[in-house]
């Protein structure tokens, strides 16, 4: 077994404190790890129900949320059992899996950094072959998602709202109401975003005309320069979830030293 039973307290028990610092941290995130987890089911139970299956588990963002939900609750709720318990192998499994995501966290974060530029390119790539797609009656889920984060951050395409000119749709060949024009989700208001032909013909618009009627910057340009006006917050709570883990891991792997100390010592007593 890997457990220490209840004993008369010595000077060489393992530290309570740390016990209940591990316990009441990851206490702390199971319960963080349960909101996220039902926020992902019910926002894939509610999509089902409201928009009749709406989108497809593939690109369903509140996978993301079930999948994360799910792997936080099962980590955390290990380190709690470990820590209360005194559980030597739940105390390894919970350091070693923390140290395997602090490792990824850090590497993706130089790569990131260091290939931001060709990080931006690519997810440009995937914006535009999105716009491609929007109205495409086999990827329903597109349209929903689209319109959701232009209307979110207030912007039009990826780049600039000239993307929307390579969808067959909003084309200015296009033989449709809606040619030479961007989705209702690049209005500025919420007022002209119920015309849901409020952005139809913008592009023959005169440029003041069409400024005042819509975004004029991609969604890409206006996360970028949000993600670099916030570095330093971002930079902040990155570090400070980072020295979180690795404090952890450190308490975990000297209250398990601490456990097996004392086992060695009943052990060479005995």
């Amino acid at each position: 077994m890997t457990q220490v039973h209840p004993h008369d307290s010595h000077a060489e028990d393992p530290s309570r404190i740390i016990k209940y610092i591990i316990f009441f941290v990851n206490d702390l995130f199971w319960f963080l790890s349960i909101l996220v987890l039902g926020i992902g089911i019910f926002v894939m139970v509610e999509k089902r129900e409201v928009y009749s299956k709406l989108t497809d588990l593939y690109y369903d963002p509140a996978i993301l949320f079930v999948v994360f939900g799910g792997l936080m609750f099962i980590i955390t709720f290990t380190g709690c059992i470990g820590a209360l318990r005194e559980n030597t192998c739940l105390l390894a499994f919970y350091a070693g899996i923390i140290t395997v995501l602090l490792i990824m966290e850090v590497v993706c974060g130089i790569v990131g950094f260091i290939n931001s530029d060709k990080l931006e390119e690519k997810v440009d790539e995937k914006l535009q072959n999105a716009i491609l797609f929007y109205r495409d009656p086999n990827k329903p889920d597109l349209h929903f998602l689209i319109d959701s984060a232009q209307t979110e951050l207030g912007c039009c395409g990826s780049r600039s709202y000239t993307d929307w000119q390579a969808n067959i749709y909003f084309n200015c060949t296009a033989p449709s109401l809606s040619a030479c024009g961007v989705p209702f989700s690049c209005c500025k208001t919420e007022d002209q975003q119920t015309n849901r032909q409020c952005g139809y013909g913008v592009n023959e618009l005169s440029p003041t005309k069409r400024q005042d009627l819509i975004h004029m910057e991609g969604c890409l340009n206006v996360s970028v320069k949000w993600f670099k006006d916030n570095l330093a917050l971002i930079g902040g709570l990155s570090f400070g979830v980072v020295s979180l883990q690795l404090v952890t891991v450190c308490l975990a792997a000297m209250f398990r030293r601490q456990i097996l100390d004392v086992k060695q010592q009943a052990l060479s007593e005995g």
